[in-house]
Parts: structure tokens; sequence; C-alpha cells
């Protein structure tokens, strides 16, 4: 067993997916919560991703097994995963949708709420400027690039190489 395998139990060469638990580090935050989902909706998203199908008792793991029930109800109701019986009286099996198809929708969304978040940050800004500006009495005369360099406002970078 490899380092890493001794320290989750699991041997990667298995043939099973880890097992479920917290996920480590800053990439495995649970990032799916900035698109909405719930912290408990992207473990057991995650956890449907890596699976072909699972059963709730499958996917809950360290995890409460009436939180990954109410996550894999809302998973379904969000279309980011299907609910199936292989047989009539058998249990439910849940499987991922296509996170390309099932996010992609929620990703859109949110860069557009970011789009017009950043109109808003702009549109702020330059109403606070123009209060500063009225609020002083005096007029103020902003200067930038080549103008502001030539009234010695912004100094000039100096090429380097030896002195």
């Amino acid at each position: 067993m490899t380092d890493a395998e001794t320290a989750t139990g699991h041997r990667a060469d298995a043939g099973h997916p880890p097992p479920p638990g917290p996920r480590q580090g800053p990439a495995d935050d649970p990032l799916l919560t900035l698109l909405g989902l719930g912290a408990d909706e992207d473990a057991v998203y995650h956890l449907l991703v890596d699976r072909a199908d699972g059963e709730p008792a499958d996917l809950a793991g360290r995890l409460d097994p009436e939180r990954v029930q109410r996550a894999l109800d809302a998973l379904v109701e969000r279309g980011l995963a299907s609910v199936h019986r292989e047989r009539a009286d058998g249990p439910p099996r849940y499987r991922a949708a296509s996170p390309l198809l099932a996010l992609g929708p929620l990703l859109e969304a949110r860069r557009a709420a970011l789009h017009r978040a950043e109109f808003l940050v702009t549109d702020l800004a330059e109403r606070h400027r123009m209060t500063q500006v009225r609020g002083s009495g005096a007029p103020v005369e902003v200067l930038s690039g080549s103008t502001a360099r030539r009234r010695g406002r912004v100094p000039r970078r100096r090429p380097r190489g030896p002195t």
C-alpha cells in the first residue's frame, strides 16, 4: 500500500471508489455550493459521479442516512440525478446526471448574476466618485496615461539596466 492508501485505508487497485467522507484540501471544498447546492447535495453528487449508480445505503458511509436521502431527493428534483429501480420491489438506485448538462445552466445563471453585480459595483463606484467631487466643492481633474506623465503626476518607469 502507498502512504495515501494507508492513510485512507483504501487500495486504489481494489476497483472501488474511495470511501465516502470528508474531502481534503481547498480544491475539494464544496464548490458546488457556489451554484446553489447545499453542502450535503454537493457531497452526495460527488459520490454519485464516482459511481455508475448507487443505493442510498451505499452512499451514506460516514454521512447520516437521512441527510443523504434528503440530498438525493433534492438532486433528483433539480435534475442533477435520476432514480430507478432494477426490480419493482427493489431499492431505489440513483445515478448522477452529466455534470456538463446538469450544472451548465446553473453555472450560466451564476455567471449572469456576477456580470450584473459587476455592473452594479461599477455604477456604485462612479456614483461615489461623483458624490465626493460634488461634496468637496472644488473642481477635480482626473489625469491618466501620457497626460498625467506630462504634468509630472505619475512617475515614469525607468528602463532597467546597468547603472
